[in-house]
């Protein structure tokens, strides 16, 4: 998906360029509404490029994990839970993961090396699924597919990629925050949608909510999901918290709730990278206080400094598996 310049510009000047999920995109004011113009000379190049894109029709089924507004709408623990129930209930003995490996230097197809590549390399989220299945980052969704078949992959589930069409879907799910939703429901940079949420729907087979209860008011099927802590920490202990992921607040939101004294919290870009220096800075502003973060950014802390941080471990399960299960088998 390519940006017009112009919009590009924009963009960088709201501040949208930090990877940060700007508080205009959940209210229809001044900002978001000087922005419209952009949003539909963005909207226009979309379902062009979109359009024009000619998808690899791959040997085996592609499942899309999908979503519709720019930043974290909860697709990587979703992912992992679909992964759990195929494993589990052996729809699929093979399955492989397929991301476009965001944040990263390399294009791919390339299957990633957990003692090899760095976030540098693959980004974050592949690090991540690396360790719960075979992981390959391509730019081109298409090529990344064919590496797949190459595997012996029986199934390919694609971390995102909803609005990629270099690579035919046999099924996508739509994920979606029941908190955020689309924010104002404009299209980026006026709003956080990818493309017209009309749009997305009409490619979907269901709606996956995260984060709370989703009103059903579309004409899709609604799977439910909830989330279970399962890492064990001192909460006697002070903790200070850390994150670069699309909507910080939450993550506070969620150790304050699950009763974890903080003594700070510092929010960075999502995907950002942490240096020595930003360690040094945490961990003097932390004093006595002991760091934790999340899982996805963990792997973006320096080795040196892992010994020193605890990870939030968290896990998605679904409240009615046996209704995505039989929407599975389908493919």
């Amino acid at each position: 998906m390519y940006y017009p310049i112009c919009c590009h510009t924009f963009i960088k000047w709201v501040g949208v360029m930090r990877l940060e999920a700007p508080k205009f995109w959940q209210h229809k004011g001044f900002i978001a509404q000087i922005l419209r113009p952009f949003a539909l000379l963005y909207g226009l190049i979309h379902r062009k490029n979109f359009a024009r894109q000619i998808p690899y029709n791959a040997k085996i089924p592609v499942l899309c994990i999908g979503g519709v507004v720019a930043g974290g709408s909860g697709k990587t623990p979703v992912l992992h839970a679909i992964l759990n129930l195929i494993r589990e209930h052996g729809v699929f003995e093979n399955p492989v993961i397929l991301c476009r490996g965001y944040g990263g230097a390399l294009k791919g197809p390339s299957v990633v090396a957990m003692q090899v590549h760095t976030a540098l390399d693959v980004g974050d989220e592949a690090l991540l699924h690396a360790r719960f299945a075979p992981t390959i980052i391509a730019a081109d969704r298409g090529d990344g597919a064919k590496l797949a078949e190459m595997m012996e992959a029986d199934v390919i589930l694609m971390d995102d990629g909803l609005q990629n069409n270099t690579l035919e879907k046999s099924l996508s799910f739509l994920v979606m925050d029941a908190r955020y939703k689309v924010g104002n429901g404009y299209l980026l940079p006026s709003g956080p949608l990818r493309e017209p949420f009309e749009d997305a729907l009409k490619r979907c087979a269901a709606i996956i909510s995260t984060n709370g209860e989703l009103n059903n008011d579309y004409d899709l099927p609604l799977l439910k999901t909830q989330i279970d802590i399962t890492s064990t920490h001192d909460k006697t202990k002070k903790y200070f918290g850390f994150c670069g992921i699309a909507h910080p607040a939450k993550f506070q939101k969620t150790l304050e709730n699950h009763g974890f004294f903080l003594s700070g919290f510092k929010d960075f870009p999502d995907h950002y990278v942490f240096t020595d220096k930003d360690m040094e800075n945490l961990l003097f502003k932390a004093n006595d206080a002991k760091l934790i973060t999340t899982e996805k950014d963990f792997v973006r802390v320096p080795e040196k400094f892992k010994s020193r941080v605890e990870v939030l471990s968290m896990e998605l399960f679904f409240e009615n598996p046996d209704h995505l299960l039989s929407i599975l088998r389908t493919l």
